[in-house]
């Protein structure tokens, strides 16, 4: 008895914890931002206007920087980050590498002041040909202009 107890409870997490992940996901692809308190990021299906599949979510804190991370699975990434990334920019973000999406492969990363004094958000995105993941930081810092 104690065994079937057992068993059945695990059974209970188990399902609990997928249909979380489940329930996660699609909240995901519904994002119109991420959110950082009083820092709104617009998120990438907001912008291109079109949902993309969400295939991983995470958050957490890492040195000190708080992060979330979206993981998306398109057909069209050149043309979504072209987008996205774009908007961004013309919103006043600061391209902090170079990058370009045509090369199939590589990494984006801008960052902007945060409305917290002292403060900086930045987008990292990181694409292949059919996924990308957006990683949103916000930590201690300033942006210097050259």
């Amino acid at each position: 008895m104690k065994r079937k107890s057992i068993v059945l409870l695990s059974f209970l997490l188990v399902s609990t914890l997928v249909l979380s992940a489940c329930s996660a996901l699609s909240d995901a692809a519904e994002l119109t931002e991420y959110d950082f308190g009083t820092d709104k990021v617009p998120s990438v299906n907001a912008v291109i206007g079109a949902e993309r599949k969400v295939t991983g979510v995470s958050t957490g804190t890492s040195n000190g920087t708080q992060y979330k991370e979206y993981t998306y699975e398109t057909a069209s990434m050149q043309e979504d980050l072209g987008t996205y990334l774009n908007y961004l920019m013309e919103a006043g973000w600061i391209p902090v590498n170079d990058f370009n999406t045509n090369d199939g492969v590589g990494e984006a990363q801008l960052a902007i002041e945060s409305l917290d004094a002292g403060k900086v958000l930045a987008v990292t995105v990181a694409f292949e040909a059919s996924s990308y993941t957006v990683r949103v930081q916000k930590g201690d810092g300033t942006l210097t202009r050259n």
